[in-house]
């Protein structure tokens, strides 16, 4: 039988897919609305991005937004922009229903932030909602009262002109999606994040953001967005702005080194619109990491602006991405402005003397390490410096942690007999550097990264159970952290107790430091705990992961920081007793951020360079 002729009866596909088969029919209007608040409404802080950006839309200069339990409680936001009649009030409830855009061709050259007109709908549908606005005085306001998308009254109200809307019990008639809300001070930080965004976009417009009776974000207009960082950022020590045209478009950025630790906290402004987008965060990524230390856990801010028609904005239902009709172009113009910013705030390097030809650089500094190596590379197949502990090559090495690796043929000079798992100890570098020979050549071992894989194995064995070390304070220190970190303490409190740090809360944004680890000063671990809390509310996800990735955290920056510096003089019996130590960890060869801990030169190569060979 020909597969024309093949018929199936609905009987035929209820049994084959097991489902129940009906006719197609078209939805009720408060389903329609349900399922486009799926789209629309992801959390609380969705809901305050489309409440403000209508306020924005309607000429606000002043937007205060208001709080409880995270948002999941309440919202409420208060403009002073043109607000509406009790007419443009109701239709604003309906689906599509906007004053945006009136034909398809404005959709080619949207300029306002919010346009679909499915907003209000979408959030009334999924919450217990009010609306009160006046667009005359004179004439009167009306106030607006919606549950679950069902319209129960509508009012005449007294009110000056402008808009409130107050969202109570979000998703309390769709369980489904309020049992996947996060803790309340993961909730706020989202919804902070939202208000910081919209802040920086307009530093014309005053902002307000309160959660229950503290006041999060004060910050009156400004004259630039500098300005305005520093309203809402009071803690930035150093702010550097950069800039940059082409290609029709312009950017204009702020970039503010952090912690040396942890991702950085990226904001996106594409035409005045907080976006998140992929190509924007790898273009940050890629110059931020090439930047190496000192800024990771920094602070961008990314202003884009170019014409409407080359960025599409309605490519997501929430307006929270966006497409770019020259994405290559974007890309290589933000990471120039970036690359431009990062070299600014890293202040000019003095060069005295640039290496020629094949002539070492005579003052140690001059020319990058890096540098020097690739161009050392690039001379000869084999490279200047290998290491056979990572599989590199199979020349030889000796003693109990490279034994395996069979011997070189060499000249006359010999390696002294072994005395630590590395070699022969010779002594210490600059008081930075482990010096050793063994048969395959010279070992040099970075004391810092080496004594922080230490202390990391150490760290991690006392989060599994063991006993850790801990010194209590002759004063306990105070840590400013913000609301919603100091609302997180207690899920990482127990884990920091774990490696001798007592911590508790001390007010609504302070956290109370009583015990220390003895290898911890107060200044790093004051740093070490905002950075803790400020990534504990921003882990989502199973409890059990979420608890180890604070754990692995928590060990990388401890083992960091109380880890010997550069510059630092050790004993003969200290740099034995750092070599064994090292030797018994789980990864001699590279620290817990993925640096390498030991750098090995060949007897051959040294031959070689030398003329013996």
């Amino acid at each position: 039988m020909g597969a024309a002729s093949v018929r199936w009866t609905a009987s035929d596909i209820q049994h084959r897919y097991s489902v129940r088969v009906t006719r197609i029919r078209i939805l009720p209007d408060n389903l329609v609305n349900r399922i486009a608040a799926g789209e629309v409404v992801e959390r609380p802080s969705s809901v305050v991005k489309e409440l403000v950006e209508n306020s924005l839309d309607a000429g606000a200069t002043r937007i205060e937004i208001e709080l409880a339990n995270g948002g999941r409680s309440l919202i409420r936001v208060t403009d002073n922009g043109c607000g509406m009649d009790e007419d443009d009030a109701l239709i604003a409830l309906e689906r599509h229903a906007t004053s945006k855009i009136t034909s398809s061709d404005d959709l080619d050259r949207i300029a306002t932030l919010g346009f679909r007109g499915e907003a209000l709908p979408s959030i009334a549908a999924v919450s217990r909602f009010e609306l009160l606005t006046s667009a005359d005085p004179a004439a009167g306001g009306v106030r607006i009262t919606v549950e679950g998308g069902r319209i129960l009254s509508s009012k005449a109200a007294v009110r000056a002109r402008g808009t409130t809307i107050e969202i109570r019990d979000l998703f309390f008639n769709v369980p489904a999606r309020r049992k996947f809300l996060r803790a309340p001070e993961t909730e706020l930080r989202h919804a902070s994040e939202t208000v910081f965004g919209a802040a920086l976009s307009r530093p014309d417009v005053a902002f307000i953001l309160r959660h229950g009776n503290r006041t999060s974000i004060d910050a009156p207009p400004a004259a630039d967005l500098g300005e305005r960082l520093r309203a809402i950022w009071p803690k930035a020590a150093k702010v550097t702005r950069f800039s940059a045209a082409g290609g029709g478009a312009e950017i204009e950025g702020l970039i503010a080194p952090g912690t040396g630790r942890g991702r950085p906290s990226m904001i996106f402004l594409v035409n005045g619109r907080s976006v998140r987008d992929r190509l924007l965060v790898g273009a940050v990524l890629r110059v931020i990491r090439a930047a190496g230390a000192g800024f990771g856990g920094a602070r961008v801010v990314v202003s884009l602006r170019l014409p409407s028609e080359l960025v599409d904005v309605n490519v997501h239902p929430a307006k929270t991405e966006v497409r770019f009709a020259r994405g290559g172009a974007v890309f290589a113009l933000v990471e120039r402005a970036l690359r431009e910013g990062v070299a600014a705030s890293q202040g000019r390097v003095p060069v005295h003397r640039l290496d020629d030809g094949d002539a070492m650089a005579s003052e140690p500094g001059v020319i990058g390490y890096g540098e020097l190596l690739r161009s050392r590379r690039e001379e000869s197949a084999s490279p200047l410096f290998e290491h056979p502990a990572y599989g590199e090559t199979t020349t030889p090495a000796a003693g109990p942690i490279f034994a395996d690796v069979p011997q070189l043929p060499r000249t006359g000079a010999k390696a002294g007999a072994s005395d630590t798992p590395f070699g022969r100890l010779m002594g210490q570098y600059r008081s930075s550097f482990l010096l050793l020979e063994d048969h395959y050549g010279l070992v040099i071992v970075d004391q810092h990264v080496a004594h922080e894989r230490v202390l990391y194995d150490q760290i991690l064995a006392r989060l599994a159970g063991e006993t850790a070390p801990s010194q209590r304070l002759l004063e306990p220190v105070l840590v400013e952290v913000g609301e919603a970190s100091a609302s997180a303490l207690g899920r990482v409190a127990e884990t920091l107790l774990r490696v001798g740090i007592e911590a508790d809360v001390f007010g609504s944004e302070t956290v109370r430091l009583s015990s220390l680890p003895p290898e911890v000063d107060i200044d790093d671990a004051r740093e070490m705990v905002i950075d803790l809390l400020d990534r504990a509310t921003s882990l989502e996800g199973v409890p059990e992961r979420v608890a180890a990735e604070v754990e692995e955290e928590l060990a990388a920056g401890l083992s960091c920081r109380g880890a010997i510096k550069v510059n630092h003089r050790l004993t003969e019996a200290e740099q034995r007793v750092l070599l064994h130590d090292l030797a018994e960890t789980s990864n001699p060869y590279r620290c817990p951020h993925g640096r390498p801990i030991i750098l090995r030169l060949s007897q051959e190569e040294m031959e070689r360079r030398l003329g013996r060979r």
